[in-house]
């Protein structure tokens, strides 16, 4: 892609003077920041929250915060087509199988209170966040986003 634009500007006699700059390549797009907080009261009420549920593709990096009082959270970032309520779930541990969903994006023990940061190279389509200790995800801790050309 060629990107070209042209300047025109008065010279100092009175004549014109034609600029030309020509860009090859891509025009490039800053990449995208989302900040996300973990929230919960307990293990009775947990949730996600995030200032936008889409961004472009491309590096999308994600400010994590933990704002439990006293619960460790985790993060987890992974592309699905699946339904939040069809992910695969092993009952026994009280958590989404890490495994069956490839899940290989995370920012793992986030201590009440502290933050984390996660960069990921995010392709368009539907991706879930989670966090993905024992019985929070099934307690609410899981959001979606998606992923735009």
């Amino acid at each position: 892609m060629i990107a070209s634009t042209v300047a025109w500007r008065s010279a100092a006699r009175g004549g014109l003077v034609a600029a030309i700059l020509v860009t090859t390549g891509a025009l490039a797009r800053a990449d995208e920041t989302i900040v996300v907080a973990l929230m919960d009261q307990g293990m009775e009420s947990m949730h996600m929250e995030l200032r936008t549920d889409r961004v472009k593709a491309g590096n999308v990096t994600f400010n994590v915060t933990n704002k439990s009082q006293d619960l460790v959270h985790e993060f987890i970032v992974f592309k699905s087509d699946i339904p939040i309520g069809a992910l695969p779930y092993k009952e026994e541990e009280k958590e989404v199988n890490e495994e069956a969903i490839e899940a290989h994006n995370e920012i793992e023990d986030i201590d009440p209170g502290k933050s984390g940061t996660l960069t990921v190279k995010l392709e368009p389509g539907s991706y879930i966040l989670l966090c993905n200790k024992p019985g929070h995800f099934k307690a609410g801790m899981v959001h979606t986003l998606t992923v735009t050309p």
